[in-house]
């Protein structure tokens, strides 16, 4: 009987530890914000994600497990995730008037509290 009780003790564990998930796509949450460029918002480029992640893991896209694009209005939004630690980081061209375009980048760290929130991260950019 005690290792039927144990077994099954294991097996419980097990699957409650498989079923929950974190820094991941599929999930209710969402992470939305802004990309700046100086105090301006930047209106075209790519914000990747990289999940499970407190600190950049650097600036090659290919290191990051997914991707959009801002919009014409400068925001962002990566849905279906679970709640959990990512890192953002952004890369565009700014367009500085008649002065041509500048090539940006910068990152944030972000973290998702609850199943169904929605975070907001603005991302902060430089040359």
């Amino acid at each position: 009987m005690f290792k039927f009780k144990l077994i099954a003790s294991i097996l419980f564990v097990s699957l409650f530890f498989l079923g929950c998930k974190k820094n991941a796509s599929g999930g209710k949450a969402q992470i939305s914000g802004q990309v700046i460029f100086k105090g301006n918002l930047v209106t075209s480029g790519t914000v990747y994600i990289k999940y499970g992640a407190t600190t950049s893991p650097g600036n090659d896209p290919t290191q990051y497990d997914n991707q959009v694009y801002i919009d014409a209005s400068g925001n962002f939004t990566i849905a279906s995730l679970y709640p959990g630690d990512y890192y953002l980081f952004a890369i565009a061209n700014y367009n500085v008037g008649g002065l041509g375009s500048r090539h940006v980048n910068g990152g944030t760290h972000a973290n998702i509290p609850h199943t169904k929130s929605t975070v907001n991260y603005d991302i902060a950019t430089a040359e």
